[in-house]
């Protein structure tokens, strides 16, 4: 055999093996959802501990749906730090979804967010009582928690369970400048041609590429999709001051189930139930402040079903890209 056969050999030897590994490490199209919708990490600051609750509530309805105990505790019960929520709220739907296929009736997942003693990284220590997970299984989720500057390891216990431990960095100098989300690239947008009773904020650049428009939806004549968002948002309105207003209400006012509400909102605006709600509150904040510039922080807070003052401030600096009272300073003319 000669030396340019030998060469040929080796060379489509080592394209199988490429294509084979790109097969590998591509999602099914049941899973490409989960991607980023952008490219870059976009990260930003926020209360994580409230964040990662208000993810697992959304996520529990599913967990109890199918019979799991399912349980999430934080230490400390708040605390700041710069994270892409976005492409977090992914890996945990998407780790926590693959659990759950391999858990029966009666299975436990249990999810621990702690700090370090520096407090400048977060750790998610995320057990369950399943079979052991494929390397493969967890391709994308590596992917994307390396995306996010973190690390993560998968531990097996025999007939214990899965244990995976997710690092992220939560300080700002973590991450570049261009990284550091600016006011413009808030995420979830009620668009500015809609007679809503919400303040409203255009469509960021480039939200819509690869997903349903939402314009679309909202100007489609006799859309059902369109009727249920317009029901939707109108649900919330409704119970703006409402700060028991929970999933379960929401879901029972919208005649659907907490899990197939979930999913729609999910499929229609790409966020969960919390930040689909957040965001409309936030902006009946901005609103009523409009309307009376006078008001107290704390008040419109309480007013738009806040019960935490600071964590309106966080939320209302993540849709709006400041704070309240820089907010209601520029509204009262002190600037």
């Amino acid at each position: 055999m000669s030396s340019i056969h030998i060469i040929l050999i080796v060379i489509i030897v080592i394209l199988a093996l490429l294509n084979l590994r790109l097969k590998l490490r591509q999602p099914s199209d049941k899973r490409h959802f989960m991607m980023p919708e952008r490219l870059g990490l976009h990260v930003s600051n926020n209360d994580i501990m409230h964040f990662l609750k208000d993810c697992t509530d959304d996520i529990k309805s599913f967990m109890d749906h199918r019979g799991i105990d399912f349980k999430m505790r934080c230490e400390p019960e708040s605390m700041m730090g710069w994270l892409d929520t976005e492409l977090l709220d992914r890996i945990l739907i998407l780790l926590l979804s693959d659990m759950a296929k391999h858990l029966d009736h009666g299975g436990k997942i249990t999810i621990a967010a702690y700090t370090n003693q520096r407090y400048d990284n977060i750790t998610l220590r995320i057990s369950d009582n399943g079979s052991k997970f494929s390397d493969t299984g967890l391709l994308l989720i590596h992917y994307m928690v390396a995306f996010h500057r973190g690390t993560i390891r998968n531990e097996y216990f025999e007939k214990q369970g899965n244990t995976i431990f997710i690092e992220l960095p939560i300080k700002k100098d973590a991450y570049e400048t261009e990284q550091l989300e600016s006011s413009s690239s808030s995420a979830f947008h009620i668009p500015s041609d809609i007679e809503l009773h919400v303040p409203t904020i255009e469509l960021p650049t480039g939200y819509e590429e690869g997903n349903s428009s939402l314009r679309e939806i909202m100007q489609a004549p006799h859309s059902a999709d369109q009727e249920f968002l317009r029901r939707a948002i109108q649900c919330v309105n409704e119970h703006l001051s409402d700060t028991d207003y929970d999933r379960q209400a929401f879901a029972s006012d919208m005649g659907s189930s907490v899990s197939t509400l979930y999913n729609k909102i999910r499929a229609l605006t790409g966020k969960n139930i919390s930040t689909f709600t957040r965001d409309i509150r936030i902006k009946a904040a901005c609103k009523l402040a409009k309307e009376n510039p006078d008001l107290r922080v704390s008040d419109i807070a309480y007013h738009v079903g806040f019960r935490d003052p600071k964590y309106f401030a966080t939320s209302f600096k993540r849709v709006t890209g400041e704070q309240p009272k820089e907010y209601f300073a520029k509204l009262r003319g002190e600037e």
